[in-house]
């Protein structure tokens, strides 16, 4: 059976949206050699935050951080003309224009912007002044691989094979013209708002100087994360886009196993690294747990000493992918626990409408309260949505369903607020609550819902005042 045709995208508030949290960059006490090695001997933590270009501040509100790196801040913000979310990451110049990180800082926002894929991460514009520059990129809310398997620790092999696939299609297009990753691993594929996976991260990319890469020699130093490498990549033997694919096999082979391929103990130098890579074969995998003979064998030769004991390119291995039968795993597979993501293919469901099936959830009591509240906001987030969009979003399904807007709601919390702030003991009185009754019947708003609001804001204003 093709498993590429026969996928279930049901919205992923039942799926994706349970299991994947923020994007996450990787933080200073993780393992290093989960890391991706330093670029050059330029790399140190900037001091304070420079201020944005310009034309940054003036397009996007900035809504938060979210990570922080060596050379820079990537922040949340939304765009003024048109409420789209967007990442905006900043690098912190150091040595200016001439210096490698500018360079490669440079040459990852134009790989970006060429690679427009549904399972890349877009670049959509480039911003700089004399104190920093930004790329300004697609916001990915659905988190990362590494969050996934943090939470699940093995995924079910189908699901794998989707992800993986995915991910192949990306690098087919990337490998196409002539861009190597050269850092593949869990931390740099992200999940959009329809489960798709995205690679992200081209920053210690490889393109050719004849179409527009920065000069470097493969002798000056390892570039790439240690965990993750091919083996002629960390003996920084001349290589190919076939270092990718054995990345990815890496990739594969933790999510079916739920281990990395090597899992060294203690502080080990990378020299110990090479030659556990060069010497050491993964453990087999283990296929009386519901993984497919051939998926197995399709992992291994991705992850092959030998380039030319690999697969050819991306889109070979994609093929053999789609041949492997699932009949067998799937009776082992409980389907009330797995986890259907869409990796490439007609997807039907939007963020908005993702986000209308949440509101209509929590409105089925007629309101929504604090906690709902907040869940509402981090899920809207996390699809891309903006607040303005999300409102107006449940605003429709409020007129519909024959409940009070959000601006009547706006506007009856703003007269329990005036009442409570004037009055000398921060308590309505019973004749101001009679006015306040008027109000409510006139903005059509329930009994439980003014009590309820009457109560929040009065607390709210109670912890105010003692602060």
């Amino acid at each position: 059976m093709s498993w590429s045709n026969h996928m279930d995208i049901n919205p992923l508030f039942y799926s994706a949206q349970r299991l994947f949290s923020k994007v996450r960059l990787p933080l200073e006490d993780e393992d290093p050699l989960e890391n991706t090695l330093p670029m050059s001997e330029e790399q140190q933590e900037f001091g304070a935050p420079v201020p944005l270009p310009p034309e940054v501040i003036k397009r996007y509100i900035i809504r938060r951080t979210l990570g922080k790196g060596a050379f820079g801040i990537v922040f949340l913000a939304e765009d003024r003309k048109i409420g789209r979310l967007v990442a905006v990451k900043q690098l912190v110049k150091k040595g200016g224009s001439d210096s490698e990180i500018y360079r490669r800082f440079m040459q990852e926002a134009r790989i970006g912007a060429q690679l427009d894929h549904l399972n890349i991460v877009n670049v959509l514009s480039l911003e700089e002044d004399d104190g920093s520059a930004c790329i300004i990129m697609e916001y990915i809310g659905g988190g990362s691989l590494t969050s996934y398997l943090k939470k699940e620790k093995k995924i079910e092999a189908q699901t794998a094979v989707r992800i993986i696939a995915g991910v192949l299609t990306g690098l087919d297009a990337a490998h196409h013209v002539s861009v190597i990753h050269r850092d593949i691993k869990p931390q740099n594929i992200l999940f959009g708002p329809r489960g798709e996976p995205k690679i992200s991260d081209f920053g210690v990319a490889h393109l050719p100087v004849i179409a527009g890469g920065i000069m470097e020699s493969l002798q000056d130093r390892v570039i790439g994360t240690p965990l993750y490498m091919a083996p002629e990549q960390i003996s920084q033997k001349p290589y190919d886009h076939r270092v990718d694919l054995y990345s990815t096999g890496a990739v594969l082979y933790e999510m079916l196993v739920g281990k990395k391929i090597f899992r060294p103990r203690g502080d080990i130098s990378i020299e110990t690294m090479r030659n556990l890579i060069l010497t050491i074969e993964p453990d087999p995998i283990d296929t009386s747990s519901g993984i497919p003979h051939q998926l197995a064998c399709v992992t291994m030769k991705l992850l092959a000493k030998k380039p030319n004991d690999r697969f050819p390119d991306a889109r070979s291995t994609i093929a053999a992918l789609d041949k492997i039968d699932f009949s067998d795993a799937q009776k082992l597979s409980d389907s009330r626990n797995e986890v259907r993501l869409a990796s490439f293919g007609p997807l039907i469901s939007s963020p908005a409408a993702m986000l209308e099936d949440v509101i209509r959830l929590f409105l089925v009591d007629g309101s929504i309260s604090p906690a709902e509240r907040r869940e509402l906001d981090r899920r809207a987030e996390r699809l891309g949505v903006s607040r303005p969009h999300a409102r107006a979003i449940e605003n429709k399904i409020r007129i519909e369903l024959s409940y009070p807007t959000l601006e009547s709601i706006d506007a009856y919390s703003e007269a329990i607020r005036e009442l409570v702030i004037s009055s000398p003991d921060g308590k309505i009185s019973p004749e101001q609550h009679v006015e306040l009754d008027t109000k409510r019947q006139e903005l059509k708003i329930s009994i439980d819902e003014a009590a309820e609001l009457e109560k929040q804001i009065s607390e709210k204003i109670r912890y105010q005042s003692m602060r």
